[in-house]
């Protein structure tokens, strides 16, 4: 269904047991069995160092190999998926310093979908809310639909979080068809080509 197509899924937790890597995986699963092909950039395992300055305008020139995949990754894919936790009313700031190690324009005629965990339903929406303004300046397109998730979302295992509600299941289902439908979109009006 979705040959071609190549989604970047960037985990914004860094706990060893993430509720968002948990849902973070069951996303990459639906989108696997859409012949997505999938790149899962996990920050606790490919950390990003603080973004300097001078490599602003080129991130490619940044001395750092991580950088460099992750700047050569972001390029290559058609789509995204960024997953934070709520951290003091907002997303991470390992996933703000990984996306500040971007070009401006990084996600130009990209869209981009967003997930988030809280330990309570109230604002487990508030990571999403505020990618939203990141994406935007970053030229990507936010997806209308998002995924907020609490604790009591997963069934806990011994060395990770399983997502259990079927609710969330559900609405993950349609999240990953809208972000293919509006990459397909994208790919087949080849925007990024007009003048």
């Amino acid at each position: 269904m979705a040959n071609n197509m190549k989604i970047l899924l960037v985990c914004g937790s860094i706990a060893k047991k993430s509720h968002t890597r948990a849902l973070l995986m069951y996303l990459e699963v639906l989108l696997k069995a859409k012949r997505v092909e999938t790149i899962f950039w996990d920050l606790l395992k490919k950390p990003l160092p603080i973004a300097l300055p001078e490599y602003h305008k080129n991130p490619l020139d940044a001395p750092d190999f991580n950088v460099k995949e992750f700047v050569n990754y972001v390029t290559e894919s058609n789509a995204l998926v960024l997953g934070s936790p709520l951290y003091h009313g907002s997303f991470s700031g390992v996933l703000k310093n990984a996306l500040d190690n971007l070009y401006y324009d990084a996600f130009c005629n990209k869209p981009v979908a967003l997930v988030s965990n809280s330990s309570s339903i109230r604002n487990c929406a508030h990571p999403c809310e505020h990618l939203r303004l990141v994406v935007r300046t970053l030229y990507g397109y936010a997806l209308q639909s998002q995924i907020g998730t609490s604790s009591e979302d997963y069934e806990e295992k011994e060395t990770e979080f399983v997502l259990s509600n079927k609710d969330i299941q559900e609405r993950c289902k349609r999240m990953i068809d809208e972000l293919i439908e509006l990459t397909t979109a994208i790919q087949s009006h080849d925007i990024s080509k007009e003048d």
